[in-house]
């Protein structure tokens, strides 16, 4: 087995494509190993997936508009010790984890927004990034193309309809940025 190969990368998403004929709906809640769980972050593991920087290389590809799909329902995964059982699976379905922090994402920026209106300027960005941090923008909020795909048709990274998903689902986060809750753009009731 070659547990080295990189299929998480944009690069892997876009040459799997004739593999990962259709993807599904993102389940109602992240699964036990999605490593968007901060209690999975940091540990170890055979093939690293929890690891702070493949998490980073994880976030770089949603934050540009790539989809990630849940790893224990994905085919590509049946090379690696332990996801045998994916092997000849027709459908995977995309990571509800990320589709919960791609969504936070958005409400930040879109209160970034609201913000800039209610101050006569159209300087969104500017106030999310304000509000993240700098630190959290080097690690990397969406990207602004991330944005204008994902709020023009209200599509998922794979280009699913967006489920609506529960935002203060605990426990789902992104090494270096806010914690959802602790973040001025963040609703009153968020928590995680």
């Amino acid at each position: 087995m070659n547990d080295s190969t990189d299929h998480d990368s944009p690069q892997a998403s876009r040459d799997a494509g004739a593999t990962r004929m259709k993807m599904s709906q993102a389940a109602p809640r992240p699964c036990a190993q999605c490593p968007w769980r901060t209690a999975n972050q940091g540990k170890r593991n055979a093939h690293g997936f929890y690891r702070k920087e493949n998490l980073r290389r994880l976030w770089r590809g949603l934050r540009a508009g790539e989809r990630m799909t849940c790893h224990p329902t994905d085919p590509m995964m049946a090379e690696f010790s332990g996801y045998e059982n994916t092997a000849g699976r027709a459908v995977t379905r995309e990571c509800a984890g990320a589709l919960i922090l791609t969504q936070r994402e958005l409400v930040r920026f879109q209160a970034a927004g609201e913000q800039a209106d209610k101050a006569h300027t159209k300087d969104a960005l500017v106030r999310y990034r304000s509000a993240v941090g700098s630190r959290a923008m080097s690690a990397g909020g969406l990207a602004e193309i991330a944005w204008i795909a994902l709020t023009a048709g209200r599509l998922s990274p794979a280009g699913l309809p967006m489920r609506a998903m529960n935002l203060n689902e605990p426990g789902i986060g992104v090494p270096d940025l806010p914690a959802w809750g602790s973040c001025p753009l963040d609703p009153p009731q968020a928590s995680g």
